[in-house]
């Protein structure tokens, strides 16, 4: 059955066509616009929405099918929720249905029917015969531009002009061009030798080259010699408490300083002792208060048991007071206090 063609002929003349047990294509006045971006103006049309709360049978679409085939309209009824079965069941298996000249129906990502509305059909009888129409801008001429043409326009005769005094002048170049190399052609040959060798590294390529003669430097580097005596003696005048000796070998040569032993340091012993901060513990979170002591020391047992650093922590108002864990400040205590109430919902936390 052609569902989509029965909306799309009543969209014509209907501002909401109902598909029972779908929804209703409810058409809205719109507005003519203009796209900007595309240059593009749009005639007054009807905007076509979905809705899918209006899912009642209204009639309009099971009479209008039951006139165009001629049929009965209860069969008319079965021929839509027919429709609307596989409609709903393709929708299940995440396809889009496209309706012609209406839009297409689909499921987004939180399972909500949603609808994309086709623009090639205006609905809105008033704006028949009116397209849409792309609006070109009209060029003008710019000033800039009025001023370039006038001045190619001034310009044309003066190059005409100019042609015939172009041609003589190249004979004019070519002539003061070809004279000095013809003549330098004919002098060169008559003052230089031409047969010899031609020296290409000089600036002057008809220059003899001069041969270079290979002569050897000679330098001479004098070494002073070490007065091996002279270091003997300073170390045997040496004391025996001396860490460090400065020999002298020349007057030219400046001194330097020679390690003879180490210089023995005293260690002291280093302490391993860790001093450890006493924190007092002020904040419990209470499990329960017995007055009989032996009860106080079966909680505690099991606790332990369940994980839990329990303690008895005194006698309160008569009563020995179980404790599931004692911190030093109140904020470790609320944060441990979640636990212990998964345990037991009535702990509470004692401020001592």
């Amino acid at each position: 059955m052609k569902l989509d063609q029965y909306i799309s002929e009543l969209l014509f003349q209907y501002d909401c066509v109902i598909v029972p047990g779908m929804g209703g294509f409810v058409a809205n006045y719109k507005s003519a616009s203009i796209q900007t971006i595309q240059n593009t103006l749009h005639p007054p049309s009807k905007g076509i929405s979905f809705n899918k709360n209006l899912n009642s049978n209204d009639g309009l679409l099971a009479n209008f099918i039951a006139q165009k085939e001629a049929i009965s309209y209860p069969f008319s009824c079965q021929k839509i929720e027919e429709a609307v079965t596989v409609m709903n069941r393709d929708l299940k298996l995440k396809k889009k249905i496209v309706l012609q000249n209406v839009g297409t129906l689909f499921l987004d990502v939180e399972q909500r029917i949603q609808f994309e509305p086709a623009a090639t059909v205006n609905y809105l009888l008033d704006s028949y015969g009116l397209p849409i129409f792309s609006k070109q801008p009209i060029k003008r001429p710019t000033l800039e531009d009025k001023i370039t043409n006038q001045f190619k326009d001034r310009t044309t005769p003066l190059i005409t002009s100019k042609m015939e005094n172009t041609v003589s002048k190249k004979w004019l170049v070519a002539a003061a061009i070809t004279i000095p190399l013809a003549f330098f052609a004919i002098w060169i040959p008559s003052q230089y030798n031409l047969t010899g060798t031609i020296n290409t590294a000089n600036l002057n390529p008809f220059k003899s080259d001069i041969k270079a003669v290979y002569a050897p430097h000679q330098s001479t580097i004098s070494v002073a010699e070490i007065d091996e005596k002279s270091i003997k003696e300073q170390l045997i005048l040496v004391a025996d408490s001396t860490n460090f000796l400065e020999i002298k070998l020349d007057a030219a040569i400046s001194p330097f300083v020679v390690k003879l032993k180490d210089t023995p340091t005293n260690s002291e012993a280093i302490s391993t002792f860790v001093a450890t901060e006493d924190h007092e513990l002020h904040y419990h979170i209470v499990g329960g208060c017995f007055s009989d002591k032996n009860n106080a020391k079966k909680l505690v047992k099991q606790l332990k048991k369940d994980g839990f650093n329990a303690t008895i922590i005194g006698k309160r108002k008569g009563l020995w007071t179980v404790s599931y864990n004692s911190f030093s400040t109140k904020r470790e205590a609320i944060e441990v206090l979640a636990t212990a109430k998964a345990h037991n919902a009535k702990a509470w936390i004692l401020n001592l």
